[in-house]
C-alpha cells in the first residue's frame, strides 16, 4: 500500500509541474525554456543595380552571408534590404560583401 501511495503522490507532483510548464508555455515566455527570442536588425542599402543579372548576383551571394535571415533586392528602387542576426554579423560586413561583388553601396538612414 505504501508503494501505491508513493507512486500516486509522485505522479501528482510530476503532473503538477508539467501543468505549470504548459501554462507558462502558452503565455509566450520562451525564455523560461532556455532560448530567448532573437532580435533581428533590418537595414536598407542604396546599391547601383543595372539589370536583372545584378539582382540575381546580389541575391545569390548575400543571402548566404553568415547571419542573413531575409533579403529583398529591388531593381526598381535600387535598394537591398537585409534582415540579419546582429550576434553573427553587422551592417558594415554586409555592405563590404556587396562592395566585394562590385557594386557601390550606401547605408540608408
Amino acid at each position: 500500500m505504501k508503494k501505491f501511495v508513493f507512486c500516486f503522490l509522485t505522479a501528482l507532483f510530476t503532473l503538477g509541474f508539467a501543468g505549470e510548464s504548459l501554462s507558462l508555455a502558452s503565455t509566450g515566455r520562451s525564455e523560461i525554456f532556455g532560448k530567448p527570442k532573437k532580435e533581428y536588425v533590418t537595414v536598407v542599402y542604396d546599391v547601383h543595380l543595372h539589370c536583372e543579372s545584378c539582382v540575381k548576383k546580389v541575391t545569390e551571394n548575400i543571402s548566404f552571408e553568415k547571419g542573413v535571415k531575409k533579403l529583398d533586392v529591388s531593381l526598381e528602387n535600387h535598394t537591398v534590404t537585409v534582415t540579419f542576426d546582429p550576434s553573427k554579423t553587422d551592417a558594415g560586413k554586409i555592405a563590404a560583401a556587396i562592395r566585394k561583388l562590385g557594386y557601390e553601396t550606401k547605408l540608408r538612414n
